[in-house]
């Protein structure tokens, strides 16, 4: 499987606020390229919390073919089946989670979605993975937030980050950034190479890959 992600960043390397406020970092133009980079995915994948942000699916313009949403969620806190993202009939949908989440949850929204259940005790993205491919997943598109990205980060998965570098400072020592989790060693840091540089105005577009 192929797995690439794509998310905007402020100039400080925040995905969103400190007090996730509904905040658009990126410019049309950004909008343009995540539309690009979707068209490419079979399945889009978020967290639960990027979920919860925008309630709504996540969808190719201009396109009848509907990319597999996925949402990873160990526990099903905080959703709700009245938010856009649910209420479109003919979007595939798969919620990733855990036995941790109660069985009336899951069962409620089984009505909505495919539900995979995962080990909580063992690591999080290899286990989507595997299952996502067992249902014809080739292409995945990881749109965040900075937990899921560090799980995928973390395992070695992802083949290509694409980050559009926007003129905005957010600042907020508890604001997520594009990759959170325990973070590597400084003996672990992971290197990327940088594939490709484009300016549009005064947002950049970088797309790095695997050294």
């Amino acid at each position: 499987m192929f797995i690439f992600s794509n998310l905007a960043t402020s100039l400080d390397g925040k995905i969103a606020s400190a007090d996730r406020g509904h905040f658009y970092l990126g410019t049309p133009a950004d909008r343009r390229q995540m539309q690009v980079l979707r068209k490419r995915a079979d399945a889009i994948l978020v967290g639960a919390s990027t979920l919860r942000s925008f309630r709504r699916p996540m969808l190719v313009a201009g396109s009848k073919r509907l990319p597999v949403n996925v949402i990873v969620s160990s526990r099903l806190e905080g959703l709700s089946p009245e938010w856009a993202f649910f209420k479109r009939r003919d979007l595939p949908r798969i919620l990733v989670t855990t036995a941790r989440a109660p069985l009336a949850r899951r069962k409620k929204f089984a009505k909505f979605a495919e539900i995979v259940l995962i080990d909580p005790k063992r690591p999080a993205a290899p286990q989507i993975v595997q299952a996502l491919a067992k249902r014809g997943i080739r292409k995945l598109l990881v749109e965040g937030g900075g937990g899921t990205m560090w799980d995928f980060v973390k395992a070695g998965l992802l083949d290509e980050i694409h980050v559009t570098l926007t003129p905005w400072i957010l600042g907020g020592a508890t604001a997520p950034t594009l990759v959170d989790g325990e973070g590597f060693p400084a003996t672990r840091a992971q290197r990327l190479r940088i594939a490709r540089v484009r300016r549009v105005k005064e947002e950049l577009f970088l797309t790095y890959r695997r050294v």
